[in-house]
């Protein structure tokens, strides 16, 4: 917050923390400003005060301004003394906050995250479209894009159109507030990338290791990849703000602890404890498909809609789902496991310890086990190599790719049921199968009793993800710039 100062006297005397005297602030103490800037207010008394100056009729408060500070539990009174030559200090009054002004901080909070989370969206927008779009006036909205601008979390972008009037000026997220370091974690790799405030990937690397490793082999290689990365971030002067891993099982509600990924083989791993602690980062665990989930709602299919599912088919099959823009995780952190719901009762062994889950039906083994019985040549798929077999031998592969596709088809009408969404994306690394297998998914789904009855304008869409398959680190970078602004 600017503060206009005015001043005449520089003799101090300290006062507790949150007392609810006056305090006086002097431009002439520099350490005091800067104190005040960081938002720890400097409590001191002046000399005008022992000399009970107050009391003389000659001296009076001009104005009061309230300041709530939600980043304390605490808010600030300012006033201005005049005497007959003017403004001759500014007064501040530092208290606890009570039930009632609790409420305005907390008030104050949300009308922040919300011009945040308005920025982000617009990429480019102003202070009247805040004003208008939040519904708040627009001395608040000035008021706290005053605030983001002096912290650096927002950017001037010139001027918009004037329309007859002073021309408003743009206003942007800062992409130089600070980077985030996003960890993968795959089956027989981790793939790392260096992102900045507008999720722009500024560094990437992908570091091998053997499938079945443990954590404790695979430990050394991701913390001397963070390491790396943070030299790299040293070297442009800019400062880590987080790092998160995205990773194929559930994680606990606080985001600190990978509880269980029965892919990977790796239990109760507290991620904040391992990296964290050490590096003094914040760190944080988000399940994959949740990651892609929300990556889909800033940049993909799932922007602008309201509920959706985001179902992924490649080493495993899973699924990420937001409910009226926002993502659900369930009571424990669990919610969207499609793969292993029942597929086929007493069915294929599945590793989760189930028989005849949804994933074994719909993985990339499922696909590759088929074809490798008429194409043993054939030990891993592609896009490419997938288009060449269907030139080879179309009818074959046609039959196999259906199969696959009518199986998880039927495992998203379940899902469809459930929740009732209006839009299913087919995202992952199989992703590249939808086009191949469009019509059986898209047979099989519209038999669902929603489309059956409702008319076409409420119908579940069906469409496959534009973002590919590092779409986990763009939600992952979402994720965590979230974190290091919101309040």
């Amino acid at each position: 917050m600017k503060i206009p100062w005015f001043w005449k006297n520089d003799q101090f005397l300290s006062i507790p923390k949150f007392s609810k005297n006056r305090v006086f602030l002097s431009p002439k103490r520099a350490e005091t400003q800067e104190t005040f800037s960081n938002g720890k207010f400097c409590n001191v008394f002046s000399t005008f005060w022992k000399r009970n100056l107050f009391q003389d009729n000659k001296i009076f408060v001009l104005a009061c301004v309230l300041d709530n500070d939600f980043r304390y539990n605490s808010y600030l009174k300012m006033f201005f003394a005049v005497d007959k030559k003017g403004i001759f200090a500014i007064i501040f009054t530092m208290e606890k906050k009570t039930k009632s002004s609790g409420i305005k901080a907390n008030h104050l909070a949300t009308n922040r995250n919300k011009v945040i989370q308005l920025i982000r969206q617009d990429q480019i927008t102003d202070r009247n479209r805040i004003s208008s779009a939040l519904d708040i006036n627009v001395s608040t909205s000035k008021r706290i894009v005053d605030d983001l601008l002096d912290e650096r979390i927002v950017r001037m972008l010139g001027s918009s159109e004037s329309t007859g009037g002073r021309k408003a000026a743009k206003i942007g997220i800062n992409p130089d507030y600070g980077l985030n370091i996003c960890v993968k974690i795959e089956v027989n790799s981790a793939i790392f990338a260096l992102t900045d405030f507008l999720d722009n990937t500024i560094e990437q690397d992908r570091v091998p290791f053997a499938k079945g490793s443990s954590f404790e082999d695979v430990k050394p290689l991701i913390k001397q990849k963070i390491l790396d990365f943070i030299v790299i971030a040293n070297a442009k002067n800019k400062t880590i703000k987080g790092i998160g891993f995205a990773i194929s099982g559930l994680t606990s509600k606080d985001a600190k602890k990978l509880v269980a990924s029965r892919l990977l083989g790796w239990f109760n791993i507290n991620f904040e404890k391992e990296f964290g602690t050490e590096l003094k980062i914040p760190v944080f665990v988000e399940h994959d498909v949740n990651c892609a989930a929300i990556a889909e709602q800033w940049y993909g299919a799932g922007k602008d809609i309201n509920t959706f599912v985001l179902v992924t088919v490649g080493e495993g099959t899973g699924s990420g789902i937001i409910i009226n823009k926002k993502l659900y995780k369930g009571s424990y952190g669990g919610a969207g496991e499609i793969g292993h719901t029942i597929f086929e009762k007493n069915g294929i062994p599945c590793y989760c310890g189930q028989k005849g889950c949804l994933e074994m039906y719909t993985n990339e083994k499922f696909i590759l086990d088929r074809i490798e019985k008429k194409h043993p040549e054939i030990t891993a798929l592609g896009q490419e190599t997938i288009r060449s077999l269907l030139r080879e031998d179309g009818e074959n592969v046609k039959l196999i790719l259906n199969e696959w596709a009518s199986n998880l088809a039927t495992g998203i009408i379940g899902a469809i049921a459930l929740i009732e969404p209006e839009r299913v994306i087919i995202g992952g690394e199989l992703a590249y199968l939808f086009d191949e297998t469009q019509s059986e998914l898209k047979r099989v789904i519209d038999n669902n009793w929603i489309n059956r009855t409702n008319d076409e304008d409420h119908q579940v869409s069906l469409v496959k993800s534009s973002l590919g398959p590092l779409s986990f680190i763009k939600g992952l970078s979402v994720l965590l710039v979230s974190r290091a602004l919101y309040h």
